[in-house]
């Protein structure tokens, strides 16, 4: 069964934060390589919970997919590289999870092996939405994200939630984290600041691409 991490590096301190934004730089043009690993992404945070144009210097998020948990271990545990980055955090949290189930791809590509029967699940769900914004619907967007945030900020049953990108403005995500599939259906379908947000994505045709994923979590790793 194929295994996913969540990382999020925590940095304090103007020159460990520039070491980090250095490797940050190191990493788009030789990125993560690894037995086991199918697929991954280093990425940037936006300021404040993430949903801001002004980014996080002392945050980055890290998303792996393995073919084995083992494979994921073994990484955390040897490689150099890793244990670089790692070394200039403050503080390290995320979670590990299993594939649930989606739709939608990233980069093109749909890495994920979603379950076929969606047993039913009590525990923590975390989630992934990604999003290609049109350079057209850029400015539309943005003028809309603080109301957005503001929902989910004070949402019931989120433990966390971080904004995430990959390019700037354009290649955005959301990495959040449940207590229940409960919590996470009543913001999803029932919550009045993200209803209004679904209606405008489609009518405004905000995205190229998007993806969107459930997890259920296994194990939450360090402290929020």
């Amino acid at each position: 069964m194929q295994f996913i991490t969540i990382r999020f590096f925590h940095i304090a301190g103007f020159g460990q934060k520039l070491k980090a934004f250095s490797l940050m730089g190191k990493l788009r043009t030789n990125p993560w390589q690894a037995d086991g690993l199918l697929f991954a992404k280093q990425l940037g945070t936006g300021a404040g919970k993430g949903f801001s144009i002004w980014p996080d210097w002392g945050t980055y998020a890290f998303l792996g997919l393995w073919e084995k948990e083992e494979a994921a271990q073994h990484f955390f545990e040897h490689d150099k590289r890793w244990l670089e980055f790692s070394g200039l955090c403050q503080s390290i949290s995320g979670w590990d999870a299993t594939p649930w189930k989606g739709h939608g791809t990233w980069n093109n590509l749909q890495p994920f092996e979603f379950e076929e029967d969606h047993e039913p699940w009590d525990g923590p769900v975390a989630v992934i939405t990604r999003a290609s914004i049109r350079r057209s619907q850029a400015l539309r967007f943005w003028m809309n994200v603080p109301s957005s945030s503001r929902g989910i900020e004070n949402q019931a049953g989120l433990i966390y939630a971080k904004g995430v990108g990959e390019i700037p403005l354009f290649e955005q995500a959301t990495f959040s984290l449940w207590e229940n599939v409960q919590a996470l259906d009543a913001f999803a379908y029932r919550s009045r600041s993200h209803a209004p947000m679904i209606k405008k994505t489609r009518q405004y045709q905000w995205y190229s691409e998007e993806m969107f994923m459930r997890m259920k979590t296994k194990k939450i790793n360090g402290e929020w």
